[in-house]
Formats: C-alpha cells, structure tokens, sequence
C-alpha cells in the first residue's frame, strides 16, 4: 500500500469527525424551549416540577445567550432588586447579547427568581412572588399582615404570617430585606 492510497481513507475520517463534532456544537447551541404554558404562569403558580423545568431551560438559554461573554459566576454573583435585573438584561440585549424577546424575558424571570432581592417591608404582593416563588394567596397574605402589624424585624417574625410557605422563605433568606 502506497502513502497515495493512504490519504483519501484518512481524509475521510478527518472530514467525518470535523463534521460530527460541527453537528453536536450546533445541537448543544439549539434553543431549549421553554413550555409556553409555563412562561405564562405566575413563579408563584408553577408546581415544583414546572418551576424546574422552567430553571433548567432557563439556564440553557443564558449558557446560549449570556455565557458566551461571561461566566456564569459573574452574572449571579450579585443579587439584585428586580428593577436593578429588568435594567441588567435591558442594557445585554442593547449590547447585542444575541437572544430573543422571549429568551430575554426567560432570562429575567428567573434572574429575579432565584437571584433576586425583595425588601419585605415595601414590596408588593407581586414582587413577593417573583423573587420568592410565593402564591399569590401567600404574597397577599405577607402584604395584609405588614399592613395590620407593622413592618417585619427578621425572618422569624416574617415567619409568623399564617398559613404561608414558610419553606420557599427558608430556601433564599439571602433574597430577604428588612430595611
């Protein structure tokens, strides 16, 4: 066997992988899809299984579009107010992060979801359930509660509103502000 008839089995190997590798980049960079039926619903409506598929393809959509300039770790690594999010991802899509509509609004609704901050004492009932997950029924509760006795010291006294998901509380105390 001659090195000439060497070449063309070789290239075809080479073309093969350099082909495959190219179809499993554009594969992994495809958009997940967020289920419509999800989006559309309050944070604080999802069960917990919507709330997590709404999370996982809302962290493959900012591996697509914010990742490819910054690390993860540098996007969370400050909590945020939701105006302070809703003005983060507003100057990302102005610097041409390459997302969509929708992609942007994924993005922000689970930035102020999971990375978020609430001030307890001034918030509305629906800023309570974006950035904590709460029911609408649990956020009004908070807000009629502070309403008849006053703003709340710590979580502990938060955590005397009856009948709330004092567990969604516990799960982000970070998120929390009582000033």
């Amino acid at each position: 066997m001659n090195s000439h008839s060497l070449i063309i089995p070789a290239s075809f190997v080479v073309l093969s992988a350099a082909i495959g590798g190219s179809v499993s980049r554009a594969q992994s960079q495809s958009p997940v899809k967020v289920d419509p039926a999800i989006v559309a619903k309050n944070v604080g409506d999802m069960t917990a299984e919507e709330e997590q598929a709404f999370s996982d393809a809302a962290e493959a959509t900012m591996q697509r579009v914010c990742v490819t300039c910054h690390p993860f770790e540098n996007i969370i690594k400050t909590r945020r107010t939701i105006r302070e999010w809703n003005d983060q991802v507003t100057a990302m899509k102005s610097r041409g992060a390459p997302g969509t509509d929708p992609d942007f609004a994924t993005i922000k609704t689970y930035l102020i979801r999971w990375y978020g901050i609430v001030p307890v004492n001034t918030a509305t009932a629906e800023e309570l359930t974006s950035v904590l997950g709460l029911s609408a029924k649990d956020a009004n509760a908070i807000v009629d509660y502070r309403t008849a006795h006053g703003n709340f010291a710590d979580l502990a006294s938060l955590e005397k509103v009856e009948g709330i998901d004092k567990a969604k509380l516990e799960d982000q105390p970070e998120a929390l502000r009582f000033n």
